[in-house]
């Protein structure tokens, strides 16, 4: 008999075919040799062999999984291979030869009877192996009875239609975890922002240069998404949208595109941006800090900003987590030179070294107090009243007009 081994490509038949790859029992394997027929040497190693070389196929493809699984396939928000576990279509194309294949071992269990039936109404080799759904009789023996070459068929048979569930099962959770991320666009949201910033950080170079050069940035994927915030699209809905749909190049060229032009938009800098990510109320007043800071008498000996007062003014600054110390060390040093800054900042293992002495200090806390009220104190007194906090390096507008975007913050 000619069993029907077509299936849909859809979730709900991966779920039927992993739980009929779930079941190993040796009943249904001994009652499967009888009924397909497999009653020699010959055909007991034929079928071994074919197994066994299935395995081999499937077990690559199961690596492959877990490789994708481990390198965070979830927590990217683009990769290049979207389409193959997105959609159980997609997947089960890609699967097709490891699916086709186990399709088949289940056709050797199947009763092997002449039919004249017309080929529409062939029954399915899923409902009608013995190792699938179809019924079987329990054995009165076990293995014992049989020879070595079939207990080895067991074996591998038993290992392949392990390795196939395991493999299904994997291909399930990623598209069912795909599946919620597009359906929740807060976690989308988290997940875009996440790559953003390593993105941003990986490339912060071409931006830079970029935003100097105020190339063209437009592209159809910066047309379509500036279309859907037009239509009232949250970035979280966005977010939804083109999650798992770019892939790498196409995500890093929103990405760079979209800082590029926020960062003419706002004036924000590369280094400012990593540190505070959107923070521009934050970034503003760390502008006019920076700016002002020999007004807070901060020189120690030899002329230098010493190692404690470098140390308050980086917990006052408030960072990003993910940003270290000695790259806001970096960017202090930059600003505070620009600014026209007379004294010399100590080196980051001196902050490094304060930091580590104010943790254990009990007065610590009393004192970051105070040292927070005399730096908002200046900061206040000059975010309103002078200008150039908005584009430092750039030509200053006139004091209303700054007076107007200091408001906005």
């Amino acid at each position: 008999m000619i069993y029907n081994r077509h299936i849909d490509k859809t979730e709900e038949e991966l779920q039927k075919l992993q739980d009929i790859f779930s079941q190993n029992e040796l009943d249904r394997f001994l009652d499967g040799l009888e009924a397909g027929r497999i009653n020699t040497e010959e055909k007991v190693i034929k079928l071994t062999n074919f197994i066994c070389e299935s395995d081999g196929l499937t077990r690559l493809e199961l690596t492959r999984l877990k490789e994708i699984k481990a390198e965070g396939f979830i927590e990217k928000f683009a990769t290049n291979y979207n389409k193959r576990y997105s959609t159980a279509h997609m997947l089960m194309n890609k699967a097709k030869s490891s699916i086709s294949r186990g399709l088949k071992t289940l056709d050797s269990f199947c009763e092997k009877k002449r039919s004249h039936r017309h080929s529409k109404g062939k029954p399915h080799v899923k409902d009608s192996s013995k190792m699938g759904k179809g019924a079987y009789t329990p054995s009165y023996f076990g293995l014992e009875q049989y020879k070595e070459s079939v207990k080895i068929l067991y074996s591998e048979l038993v290992n392949y239609n392990n390795h196939l569930e395991e493999c299904i099962t994997l291909c399930l959770e990623m598209t069912e975890a795909v599946k919620y991320i597009r359906s929740n666009p807060p976690e989308a949201h988290k997940i875009y922002e996440n790559n953003r910033k390593e993105t941003v950080l990986n490339h912060r170079s071409v931006i830079k240069r970029l935003i100097d050069m105020n190339d063209d940035m437009e592209s159809e994927l910066i047309e379509k998404v500036e279309k859907m915030k037009q239509m009232k699209k949250t970035a979280e809905e966005i977010s939804a949208y083109f999650y798992h749909m770019l892939d790498c190049d196409e995500y890093n060229d929103w990405v760079i595109s979209d800082e590029v032009l926020a960062a003419r938009r706002q004036g924000i800098t590369n280094q400012e941006r990593a540190l505070w990510g959107d923070d521009k109320r934050q970034i503003i007043r760390c502008r006019v800090a920076y700016m002002h800071i020999d007004e807070l008498q901060p020189g120690g000996q030899k002329d230098r900003i010493g190692g404690e007062f470098m140390a308050r003014l980086y917990l006052w600054s408030n960072t990003l987590p993910k940003r270290g110390l000695e790259y806001w060390h970096t960017h202090f040093c930059e600003s505070y030179k620009k600014a026209g800054g007379v004294l010399t900042p100590v080196k980051v293992s001196a902050v490094k070294a304060a930091l580590g002495k104010l943790a254990y200090e009990t007065i610590s806390s009393a004192e970051r107090k105070e040292f927070n009220k005399r730096l908002d104190a200046m900061v206040d007194k000059y975010i309103v009243t002078l200008p150039a906090y908005v584009q430092l390096e750039k030509k200053q507008p006139d004091s209303v007009e700054i007076k107007k975007k200091v408001v906005n913050f």
